[in-house]
């Protein structure tokens, strides 16, 4: 049997899960500097704001004029946000399944203002082979999700703000 250390078995369990909350920080993180990375900052009566960045095109679109019946093409643009042409990254974890067997090899009593509380020393191993290699499994399913409902009401005002006019330039 190979030599191990044993851990306190509080620590065997919460390193992982402490681990998945670190990583759902890291992603909201980078949903957050991916929005600051679609918004370009302008100074507006002495303040600084932060204004989406715009993608905007000019065509031509052929319309009818209702009283004459005659046939135009009128010149047009339109400014569209570009965060609401393309996906928002945003993952969240779903769910984290952790399997792993643990052999508890000795216990410590503690004592603390009158308060005795036990403290759990274990060495673990994988689930199916219980060699007690300090192998954890860890199963994590990660899925994009509905993004939360602040930002989905920014890109819904954002999308119902695009004008379309003539393009008098022309």
């Amino acid at each position: 049997m190979p030599e191990t250390t044993a851990l306190l078995l509080e620590q065997i369990i919460s390193a992982p899960l402490i681990a998945i909350v670190h990583a759902q920080k890291e992603s909201a993180v980078s949903t957050l500097q991916f929005l600051i990375s679609q918004m370009e900052e302008r100074e507006e009566a002495g303040k600084k704001k932060k204004i989406p960045l715009m993608l905007d095109f000019s065509y031509t679109q052929i319309l009818q004029d209702p009283e004459s019946g005659k046939i135009e093409a009128v010149p047009m643009k339109m400014s569209i946000p570009i965060v609401t042409l393309v996906p928002i990254p945003y993952i969240s974890i779903d769910e984290a399944e952790l399997e792993f067997k643990a052999k508890i090899v000795t216990s410590k009593v503690r004592e603390d203002k009158g308060l005795k509380s036990v403290s759990l020393y274990a060495i673990y191993g994988a689930k199916e082979d219980f060699d007690l290699s300090g192998e954890l499994r860890v199963k994590i399913k990660a899925k994009r999700t509905d993004i939360p409902e602040g930002l989905a009401r920014m890109v819904t005002v954002l999308s119902n703000s695009i004008p379309v006019v003539r393009d008098e330039g022309k």
